[in-house]
């Protein structure tokens, strides 16, 4: 319960805030609004896993039963295996995007156009939806009978009319959202930052000045995002690796088991699903999100700080007219006591005078 109400709480501060940074500055990363979009996309699919899988699948283990009812128990294996699968292809498009910024920036730039990320980030939640289905009509709740026969428990289970068409099926997903996505994530990944380590563009061989400083901005920057790149390309594979395992291992020692029931598996459920939790992490800590809310913060500081100046102005304003409009009725009692004193030391200059003569003579 502690790890999951940690992931947890991770996960939604973290993501919210860089749904936050992401859609409010249009510098979040240095011009590359092509790799931002579809980072927007990515925190979606984590917020999708933290707010819908984390709090059920909690459940699940506090209780040891589904007391969630049929339509969550058909929505929520559905909901997670689509944000997995969209949070997979959006790493590949990402991927991909680096990959041509960096051997053809000027190709990339005609290419991943607005529409087409758009057309891009639908596909991706088409494809995901389409191969995640059959989840949806598959999964249903059962009562089984406790050994007492007394007593009876409710689980959500997988109702496949032959064990291998299971069998097919998870090793399809696995291929389809994990083995393929992951292979072709590191591959891309290592020809970028190869590309990279040789210096990027050719551009750099610029001889006038403001073009090195340019290009050497440039290859600084699709370093930093190229190395959040296969930052969340590992976490990915490390992350998911462990329940992939064991689903497999279940499906080819314990085929007859639909709920797969097993010891590691709960905690290999748990990780997967920190993953969304810890993707933010890569956000602020590799990428230059966090400069970018650290310049938000500023500015929203300077907004408050004019506004407070600006209402102090008024309020000094205010009291200079009260003290002006309180003192009016007594200027002429001021105005006489200054004109007698003024008197009475001209007098008394005059007599100090007379007396300087006298004394002098």
């Amino acid at each position: 319960m502690v790890m999951y109400v940690l992931s947890f709480v991770t996960g939604l501060v973290g993501n919210i805030m860089a749904l936050w940074v992401l859609t409010r500055r249009r510098n979040r990363l240095s011009g590359a609004s092509a790799t931002r979009r579809l980072l927007v996309n990515l925190a979606v699919c984590d917020m999708m896993v933290v707010c819908v899988c984390m709090p059920v699948n909690l459940g699940l283990q506090v209780y040891n039963a589904w007391v969630f009812g049929e339509f969550l128990c058909r929505a929520v294996p559905f909901v997670q295996a689509v944000s997995v699968s969209a949070s997979v292809l959006s790493l590949a498009a990402i991927s991909l995007n680096r990959y041509y910024s960096v051997h053809s920036p000027l190709q990339a730039r005609s290419f991943f156009t607005t529409s087409r990320m758009i057309c891009m980030i639908a596909v991706v939640w088409i494809v995901s939806s389409a191969l995640c289905l059959p989840l949806f009509f598959m999964n249903t709740t059962k009562t089984l009978s406790l050994l007492d026969g007394l007593h009876s428990v409710t689980v959500c289970v997988e109702s496949w009319s032959k064990i291998k068409l299971r069998q097919g099926y998870n090793f399809l997903l696995f291929c389809a959202l994990y083995g393929f996505p992951v292979v072709f994530n590191l591959v891309i990944c290592f020809l970028t930052g190869w590309k990279l380590s040789r210096g990027g563009t050719s551009s750099i061989s610029d001889p006038s000045q403001f073009a090195q400083t340019s290009s050497s901005s440039r290859l600084k920057t699709r370093k930093r995002i190229a190395k959040m790149v296969f930052a969340l390309v590992l976490l990915f594979t490390f992350s998911w690796l462990p329940l992939y395992a064991v689903d497999i291992w279940i499906d080819s020692n314990i085929p007859s088991s639909p709920d797969r029931n097993d010891e590691s598996r709960p905690f290999a459920q748990w990780l997967g699903l920190t993953n969304s939790s810890l993707n933010p992490l890569c956000y602020c800590f590799i990428g230059n999100l966090y400069r970018s809310a650290k310049r938000f913060r500023e500015s929203y500081r300077e907004k408050i700080s004019s506004v407070m100046s600006l209402t102090n102005r008024s309020s000094m304003r205010n009291s200079a007219s009260k003290i002006q409009q309180r003192n009016s009725g007594s200027s002429g009692r001021f105005s006489s006591e200054t004109r007698s004193y003024t008197v009475f030391r001209l007098t008394r200059s005059k007599s100090v005078s007379a007396t300087t003569v006298c004394e002098s003579i």
